[in-house]
């Protein structure tokens, strides 16, 4: 089984391919825990470093992860059924809390923590401190994740953490996220650890289950375009091109690329952009998982005069002017 082709086609958000070499791979009689580990569970490994250090961005990991997904629920049965060999890394339920309707991010986060080898639960949106106790009876996790959007829902992350501090369920670790929150807010409702995005999010609950360090805690990443795009990383000869795309997420611009074979160049568009994205998605009833995801589409591979970073710089400006 050509596991690094696997992981490829994962990076590149392939989820027909993935889920095709998936089922191959079992026809072909793999143990279960290898695909996962070794197909799935590397692929999105790379996906989070990526992402950590600006290669990948957003939009790109949520598709990363839709492809994951597709082979997760080829295994899934496998994984659940006796003897199916998995080895988890830990339980972590999932919610977004009361007042708030908005899971993304926390979907991502959720996707991204499956592919490194926790079984997740994940209970939505608008969720109460009822809630979350009664599920956690039921699934007795190791990590609690909250996730909040809107600054007027984010105080109740603490509720919910009051709730929890008390013998038999003292013991869960607590984990929140969301654009809001900060170290500082986390520190100051007494919870365990704060992600500022989905790949730390993961570092932080590997963490909690004593199978990673301790995270870095980082500034949050946001979707700006860099101060400066990278100059060509050679001399080229006059007239010279370079090929780009636009990712969009239906008809909104969202990310330029560009390449040549000597170099790369990605930059999301400034935040209006994003902001534009979010309100649609909302005004849609898009805003949720697969929903949202769904939208994203490159647009065709075109070409023009310039070296990769020239390029991007040019089409990112025709874009912001063409802004209404």
């Amino acid at each position: 089984m050509d596991y690094a082709l696997m992981n490829q086609c994962l990076y590149e958000g392939k989820a027909k391919e993935v889920g095709d070499m998936t089922r191959a791979a079992l026809a072909a009689g793999r143990p279960v825990k290898e695909i996962l580990e070794e197909g799935l569970i590397a692929g999105m490994s790379v996906v989070g470093e990526d992402f950590k250090y600006n290669i990948l961005y957003v939009p790109e990991v949520l598709i990363a992860a839709r492809a994951m997904k597709a082979g997760m629920e080829v295994l899934k049965p496998l994984l659940s059924a006796k003897g199916g060999g998995n080895e988890q890394t830990g339980r972590i339920l999932m919610g977004t809390v009361r007042g708030d309707l908005h899971d993304i991010g926390k979907n991502l986060v959720c996707m991204m923590a499956e592919g490194a080898g926790f079984e997740i639960k994940d209970l939505g949106v608008d969720q109460s401190v009822e809630k979350f106790a009664a599920a956690a009876a039921e699934f007795k996790p190791d990590i609690i994740g909250m996730s909040a959007l809107l600054t007027t829902t984010m105080t109740y992350m603490k509720t919910v953490i009051d709730g929890f501090d008390k013998p038999g369920t003292d013991h869960i670790k607590m984990a929140i996220g969301g654009a809001p929150i900060s170290q500082m807010f986390a520190d100051e409702i007494g919870a365990d650890g704060y992600g500022s995005d989905a790949s730390s999010a993961v570092e932080l609950f590997l963490y909690l289950v004593g199978k990673g360090p301790a995270p870095v805690i980082t500034a949050k990443r946001g979707l700006a375009i860099p101060a400066s795009i990278p100059p060509a990383a050679l001399v080229r000869p006059p007239g010279s091109k370079a090929k780009y795309q636009i990712l969009y997420w239906q008809d909104i611009p969202s990310e330029v690329k560009a390449w040549d074979d000597f170099d790369e160049v990605k930059v999301s568009l400034p935040h209006r952009f994003a902001d534009r994205i979010d309100a649609q998605a909302q005004r849609l009833g898009l805003a949720k998982g697969d929903d949202y995801m769904n939208q994203l589409r490159w647009g065709p591979e075109l070409e023009r005069i310039g070296a990769p970073g020239e390029v991007a710089a040019s089409v990112l400006a025709e874009l912001e002017s063409a802004e209404p």
